[in-house]
Parts: structure tokens; sequence; C-alpha cells
């Protein structure tokens, strides 16, 4: 199944932050990064959730010293509730 989440990375500064941000994530399978919001630090992640959790997304990028924001990661869908 295909999930959409909004993610937002405090510690992304510059294009370069992005590009990071972004290698990291190409080494997951089925993640796709949609959009970036670099003024917002904000990535829209596009996923297949039989292959890869948003958790293991998080690990991966804090691993890459990009960790995610505690604050709350809304789907689309709960995006469209609010």
């Amino acid at each position: 199944m295909i999930e959409e989440a909004t993610i937002v990375v405090p510690r992304v500064k510059c294009n370069g932050c992005v590009k990071n941000v972004h290698k990291a994530l190409q080494t997951l399978p089925g993640v796709e990064v949609t959009q970036t919001d670099l003024p917002n630090k904000t990535f829209h992640l596009r996923y297949a959730s039989e292959q890869v959790s948003l958790a293991t997304i998080k690990d991966t990028l804090a691993i890459a010293k990009y960790p995610v924001a505690n604050e709350p990661i809304l789907s689309a869908v709960d995006q469209e509730r609010v």
C-alpha cells in the first residue's frame, strides 16, 4: 500500500542538506520524495508501507544526522480531516 507523509527535518538549512536527505532516503526501497520545501524544512514522501515503515525512514534520517522533528507527522488523509 502506498502511504504519504510530510516530515519536518529541522537541521536542513541549505540545498546541500536537501541533497543529503534525498540521498539517505534513496537507500530505502519504495520511498519517493514528491515535494521539498526548504524554507519550512519539510519533505513530502510517498512510500510503500509493505517495503518500509515510517519508523525506518525516521531512523535512516537520524543515522544520516538529519533527525525528524518530534511534532506529529500527518499523512495526506489526516491533513484533509484537519
